[in-house]
């Protein structure tokens, strides 16, 4: 029989015998898989949803190639240790094969082939998971599931990816079996660990310091895509390390109390079942630490920026061009008896024309001084007079009604004209260029000081002079009449929506109300997944492995308690090393990448600032102290305390 048969057999007839370690490793393959396939199904559905969809740029496309090389390693440092750990189980039937005439090849073989197997199963299940699980998301937020774009290439790249990681993960295990002590292996006894690799700290520690330089200066150069980079040498390096790392805070255990002593020296005795959990911990927090920062910051920035479009508590609504009355009585209607004003407006440079013939939507400008600012404003060119300002303004300014009374144009975001005359451009578009149509000069005007979200106020008679179309452009409530309460903008929402799901909107002034909350607990229950499943899973792999020094902690008298709070021990251990590592190497990326972020300003109109750093220090004190305490207390909470008693073989 071909070896590649009789290892697949054997995988097989494993997997079936083993059922709870096939299902964790089906798990850590299959639902990473599922997560990436989900995302990437929304994505492409999202897009197809757009009439001109983006293009990737290369920056996201580095991106996104990083992020399932983050992926793979996460899989194959959570699956590694479970595959060296099945490898110890089943030394006595490997030592079998070798015995009846197998050779390394053959056992290393069978080894891979419980990869390639599992890898397999795992990377299928999990994509035909993440396509449902994408369905429900889309058919959950009002898609239509029947046109969920699924990117077919995307989903095998991922599922090759899944099924590569699992063979990757059992390439180390493959290895020490093919080496294995047959004799020692059919006595029954345990084989010391191998030495340390003396070059990997060596070379993990200068891929750190290339992370590190990369993150700082990368990022003059390559923005975020720097940082990125940075931050996955940083990780990688510390990989890299961690067997190390795991052996040097070994030597800290005789200042621990026994319990915690055992914990940490099986930890650092056993490198190649603790330092891989660790380093997935490691990995996870440092890219959600450096998230965390990132978006913090931006966030802030975002904060920092903020421009009212309106007074703070008054409300706008713009209907469609086409049915503005129909939406005015709509609007009566959804707030009875409160004071809607309809803001009449002449067409400017920034209002939107009905498709068709440009040369049939002419529209106004002004100009009295150099602009000032060309930001975005609510309307262009609102002809009324005294009661509009006042509104518009949020409060009554005597030089703005002064001027309006007299017939004055009212400028905003210029300089005082010259002779405080102005002159009206009267245009419209043609093959993208400006094209004039007549001009009315030596018109009265005045410039306010001030913010306003319009452009200009006309008074009525000389709207009349530019001899433009004044059409209804919006209903304005102004808070010092009615304050609009969320209930009532949805309403008006709903309203909107029964004439036109693309036109118009309500827009409510109260202030930047936007949370980070919600993303500052994603990041944490993110994190809290990861850290709880890498320390859970090498907590019980340490369990299943460490069964012959349990029983020899019962046989000399340990009370009840110790394999509980041996266990409890080991699950701290892992995910304090793990977390602290990830934090302090995800700190360095992610106050890289707040420059590139953060230190433009993207708000026309707000002050200048230089590069905003917000680190979010209360997810990442609980990040390091309040998710290894929840880890240790939730493997302590189901572990039994009755400590097996085995029969030791002779040796």
């Amino acid at each position: 029989m071909n070896r590649y048969r009789f290892a697949l057999r054997l995988a097989r007839q494993d997997a079936q015998r083993a059922k709870g370690r096939t299902a964790l490793i089906l798990g850590m393959i299959g639902l990473p898989v599922a997560a990436v396939v989900a995302l990437a199904v929304l994505w492409r559905t999202a897009g197809a949803a757009e009439p001109e969809p983006a293009q990737s740029s290369s920056g996201e496309g580095a991106v996104l190639a990083m992020i399932f090389a983050m992926v793979v390693l996460e899989i194959v440092l959570l699956a590694g240790p479970a595959f060296a750990v099945d490898v110890r189980r089943r030394r006595r039937d490997l030592a079998l094969v070798a015995a009846a005439g197998g050779s390394g090849r053959h056992l290393r073989a069978t080894v891979l082939a419980s990869g390639l197997l599992l890898g397999g199963a795992a990377a299928v299940g999990g994509a035909a998971l993440g396509i449902a699980s994408a369905s429900i998301v889309n058919r959950a937020t009002g898609g239509d599931a029947p046109s969920l774009a699924v990117p077919w290439l995307a989903v095998a790249l991922t599922m090759l990816f899944g099924a590569g990681s699992g063979l990757l993960a059992a390439l180390v295990p493959a290895a020490q079996a093919a080496r294995m002590d047959v004799v020692a292996a059919l006595a029954g006894r345990r084989e010391p660990p191998g030495p340390a690799r003396r070059g990997w700290p060596i070379a993990g520690g200068m891929l750190v310091l290339a992370g590190l330089t990369l993150s700082v200066w990368g990022t003059r150069q390559w923005r975020e895509l720097g940082a990125a980079a940075g931050a996955a040498l940083v990780i990688i390096g510390l990989v890299l390390a961690c067997p190390w790392l795991v052996g040097t805070t070994g030597r800290l255990a005789p200042l621990l109390p026994m319990p915690l002593r055992f914990a940490v020296r099986d930890a650092a005795r056993n490198r190649s079942r603790t330092a891989p959990a660790v380093a997935a911990i490691m990995a996870a927090v440092a890219g959600i630490t450096a998230l965390a920062i990132g978006g913090a910051s931006d966030f802030r920035q975002r904060q920092i920026e903020y421009q009212p479009k309106l007074p703070m508590g008054s409300a706008l609504v713009r209907p469609p061009l086409d049915r503005a009355d129909a939406v005015g009585q709509a609007v009566w209607r959804a707030l009875p008896g409160v004071p809607v004003r309809t803001l009449k407006a002449l067409p400017g440079p920034g209002t939107a024309c009905p498709p068709g013939d440009t040369a049939q939507c002419p529209g106004v400008e002004f100009a009295g001084g150099s602009e000032l600012y060309d930001g975005s404003v609510v309307m262009d060119n609102v002809v009324g007079g005294p009661r509009e300002a006042a509104m518009l303004l949020g409060a009554e300014d005597p030089a703005v009604t002064s001027a309006l009374n007299a017939g004055k144009v009212v400028l905003f975001g210029v300089r005082p004209p010259a002779e405080g005359k102005v002159t009206a451009t009267v245009f419209y578009w043609a093959n993208e260029e400006q094209r004039t149509i007549r001009t009315i000069k030596d018109l009265p005007a005045v410039a306010a000081s001030g913010d306003s979200p319009v452009r200009t106020i006309v008074p009525p008679a000389v709207a009349e002079r530019i001899g433009l179309p004044v059409r209804t452009e919006a209903f304005g409530i102004d808070r010092a009449d009615h304050r609009v309460t969320e209930a009532e903008q949805a309403r008006l929402d709903r309203v909107l929506d029964s004439f036109s799901k693309d036109e118009g909107a309500v827009y409510v002034e109260r202030g930047f109300t936007k949370s980070f909350d919600e993303i500052t607990l994603a990041l944490g229950a993110a994190a809290a997944i990861l850290v709880f499943g890498g320390a859970l899973i090498a907590t019980g792999l340490a369990s299943a492995d460490a069964r012959p020094d349990l029983a020899t902690l019962g046989a000399v008298g340990a009370g009840p308690r110790a394999r509980r709070l041996l266990t409890m021990g080991r699950a701290g251990f892992i995910a304090v090393l793990g977390c602290w590592l990830g934090i302090a190497g995800g700190l360095v990326p992610g106050i890289a990448v707040t420059r590139p972020l953060t230190a433009q300003v993207e708000e026309f109109g707000a002050p200048q600032h230089g590069t905003i750093i917000d680190i979010p220090w209360a997810l990442l004190a609980a990040i390091a102290v309040g998710l290894p305490l929840l880890a240790a207390l939730v493997a302590g909470a189901f572990t039994r305390s009755n400590l097996p008693m085995t029969r030791r073989n002779p040796t």
